[in-house]
């Protein structure tokens, strides 16, 4: 097959993860034999070939990077650079981001595809998500103005410009994501909250995001270290004062242990202080934002890795990428988080629960050789399900059975 992947970026030039998967969903294609090209923005045009993808990055593409108040003109403005790369020449065009999609949506292309990784049909700031947290149950009114997380934290002077922006291009996310008839998405818990309000074409599958290679490196020998490790954005919704609260419980039974946040966010300072004012400063270590080299790294040094969002994540990245070094995991039970967790390998606790948070990091930390079984285990379910490979392989099928109805 000869397929087209469209991304705002492409790494090294990168967002999030959203960006590496489609990174190693294309490579992996590659290596199955199809001839894969990505085409996303950049600072000036490039051409290079990547593991086998041919990368076409375009100065007229940076569009994608833009947050417009007017996503249907910008999206349209988008489509007419795209067109004359993808007239009549691929089986297969598939956009890996929502920017991507809207663009595609208005070519009409009937061989167009979208992975969704985040709430941007049914949500104008793509988390779906009100200030403490908690899902959202719709872009009303009195929600945006309200409880909508971006306009709780933006000021007075772009509190207007974001209302606008969530409310007035709503619709047409919509009508985007209905054009498109072909969809991919991340988790069943995503797909699920997406289509309790709005339409799912029929041709609709659920694949989850894959590892890197690099992440299934030989692991060394188990850390005597009892370090449990947080990765990822340091806010509210990502549950880090519930975290500190049980780390400070935890420390008073097990004096040795450690904890270590990697991340950058608005409330750092803020729960640095927390920290602090509850006595277990001394115990935290605060790294900043790390390259994946170096989280990797902090991975292998811990006992277990934490991820106790109160957020409905549309997946575990993270503990995927914990599974794969070998690491128990203790994870929220909601939202993707619950999907990637397997279990045998940690423990799932009830979001925003200080008690069962503390519970189950308890038990891991305290029994060295329940870790490393659990982590054991993790590893083998990681490489049997998770490789750039299968998940490459699975989007393939769906393809294939798309052109065979």
């Amino acid at each position: 097959m000869k397929i087209a992947f469209l991304s705002s970026h492409f790494p090294p030039d990168f967002i999030g993860g959203g960006e590496w998967s489609t990174k190693m969903i294309a490579e992996g294609m590659a290596a199955l034999g199809h001839d894969v090209y990505v085409f996303c923005g950049a600072e000036k045009d490039k051409e290079e070939k990547i593991n086998g993808v041919t990368v076409k990055r375009l100065y007229e593409l940076q569009g994608l990077w833009d947050k417009p108040l007017f996503e249907e003109k910008k999206s349209s403005n988008m489509a007419k650079c795209l067109k004359k790369y993808l007239d009549n020449e691929f089986d297969v065009v598939h956009a890996h981001d929502f920017r991507s999609a809207l663009a595609l949506s208005i070519l009409g292309l009937n061989n167009s595809f979208v992975t969704v990784r985040d709430f941007a049909p049914i949500c104008g700031t793509t988390n779906n998500m009100w200030f403490n947290g908690k899902s959202c149950d719709g872009c009303s009114w009195k929600n945006v103005l309200l409880k909508c997380h971006r306009v709780k934290e933006a000021s007075v002077l772009r509190k207007p410009f974001r209302i606008w922006q969530y409310k007035y291009n709503l619709s047409f996310r919509n009508d985007a994501y209905e054009k498109i008839m072909h969809q991919v998405y991340i988790s069943n818990a995503l797909k699920d909250r997406v289509s309790s309000r709005m339409s799912l074409p029929e041709n609709n599958v659920v694949i989850p995001n894959p590892v890197g290679k690099e992440w299934l490196e030989d692991v060394d020998a188990f850390s005597t270290n009892k370090n449990i490790v947080y990765a990822g954005t340091v806010e509210q919704y990502k549950g880090i004062g519930v975290l500190l609260e049980s780390f400070a419980r935890l420390r008073k039974d097990v004096p040795e242990v450690k904890l270590t946040i990697i991340g950058t966010g608005h409330g750092v300072e803020d729960y640095k202080r927390f920290a602090k004012n509850i006595g277990i400063d001394d115990a935290v270590n605060w790294t900043g934002k790390l390259s994946q080299d170096e989280v990797k790294k902090h991975f292998d040094q811990a006992f277990v890795v934490v991820q106790p969002s109160i957020w409905e994540e549309p997946f575990g990245r993270t503990v995927i990428e914990a599974y794969a070094r070998g690491r128990a995991v203790v994870a929220s039970n909601i939202g993707g988080l619950k999907e990637t967790f397997k279990e045998g390998t940690g423990a799932l606790v009830k979001p925003g629960s200080v008690d069962e948070l503390y519970t189950a990091l308890r038990k891991i930390v305290s029994d060295k050789e329940s870790a490393q079984k659990m982590g054991a285990f993790a590893r083998q379910y990681v490489e049997q399900n998770f490789t750039a490979e299968k998940i490459a392989k699975r989007y393939l099928d769906f393809y294939e059975h798309i052109y065979r109805s």
